[in-house]
């Protein structure tokens, strides 16, 4: 089968272009092949017309060959609600790695895709995204974009500047929720100040909506770690600090919560529905929550918030909220049974 140039395929088809006998490495956000011909990669971070990001984890042998230079050509894939679009060959321009692993790569589209396509393929430049540009580097400055972004209607209340002795990123937080209702209550909760108490000297900053649990950070720092207490018979540790947590928090109150949006729902989904669901949305680049699933995975765009959790291999637990109606349009032909579906 011939495979042109920013056309849309199946999958399947996408994957062939490896070559015969290729083997198939799927994540959570991506799906490699690497075969005799060439590897492929389909995934949904495409940042400009020509910039793509692929998030790891990464396979050994996708590793070895994306930044080994074995001289087999990189075909890159957009993933779309309904198929592929053909991105074309890529390069390898930029490495990330942490403690020694493959977090990241950056990749350069031979031919730069055409601006009418760019709104298909994601939401690379627009409005109310550009935040996620921010990330992993700077999450205080992301999540105050974020809400200005997702809230310019919500009026802000006249609150004074929060208390010293704070760590900066809570002090961060509260400008930027500026007392609003729906950045405070939910699912997730965020105490105006500290209070001591907590085990092993800890400070509890927040708690559960339904007070299952306590949201706990140890004393001074900017940014301390984060623990949930309650969860288990001894702190939880959180994977992600203060700054990033209070942003993953935010969002994923947006997509359980949906405060002040006009649609979302929940949904149990296998992988491939759940990969349809988050197609058009890019990951938001920072380790999985905690809870409310034991990995729970954060992406966005312009319009629509989802988390993805996964408790197994089999199954994932699925919250969206969005602000656009043409994205609830798109949710209900995906043809799950949702357990709720608003708006």
């Amino acid at each position: 089968m011939e495979i042109r140039l920013w056309s849309v395929v199946a999958e399947a088809a996408a994957l062939t272009a490896a070559g015969p006998g290729a083997r198939i490495h799927e994540t959570a956000d991506a799906v490699f092949a690497a075969g005799p011909d060439a590897t492929v990669v389909i995934c949904t971070g495409l940042r400009t017309a020509e910039d793509l990001r692929v998030d790891g984890p990464f396979p050994r042998l996708v590793e070895g060959r994306l930044t080994g230079g074995d001289g087999l050509p990189l075909h890159a894939f957009a993933r779309l609600p309904d198929g592929c679009l053909v991105l074309g060959t890529a390069r390898v321009t930029e490495v990330a790695r942490r403690r020694g692993l493959l977090k990241r790569l950056d990749l350069r589209l031979d031919m730069p895709l055409p601006e009418h396509l760019l709104t298909l393929a994601g939401p690379v430049g627009q409005p109310g995204a550009a935040w996620l540009d921010l990330l992993p580097d700077d999450p205080v400055a992301a999540l105050a974009r974020f809400v200005g972004d997702w809230y310019p209607d919500v009026p802000a209340d006249s609150v004074p500047e929060p208390a010293g002795g704070q760590p900066e990123a809570l002090r961060a937080f509260h400008r930027a929720a500026a007392g609003r209702a729906a950045l405070y209550d939910g699912s997730l909760r965020v105490l105006p100040e500290p209070r001591p108490g907590g085990p092993g000297g800890t400070l509890t900053f927040g708690e559960s909506g339904d007070g299952t649990f306590e949201l706990l950070m140890e004393p001074g720092g900017d940014d301390p770690p984060v623990y949930y207490h309650g969860l288990s018979d001894q702190p939880l540790r959180e994977r992600e600090r203060l700054s990033a947590y209070l942003l993953l928090l935010t969002l994923t109150r947006v997509a359980m919560d949906r405060p002040g949006l006009a649609s979302g729902g929940m949904a149990f989904a296998d992988r491939a529905q759940a990969r349809r669901i988050v197609a058009p949305l890019r990951r938001v680049p920072l380790r999985p929550l905690r809870w409310p699933c034991a990995r729970s995975r954060l992406y966005a765009g312009p319009d629509t918030v989802a988390l993805v959790g996964a408790d197994d291999t089999d199954w994932f637990e699925v919250y969206v909220g969005t602000r656009d109606r043409a994205s609830l349009r798109r949710l209900r032909k995906i043809g799950l049974d949702w357990a709720s579906l608003d708006g």
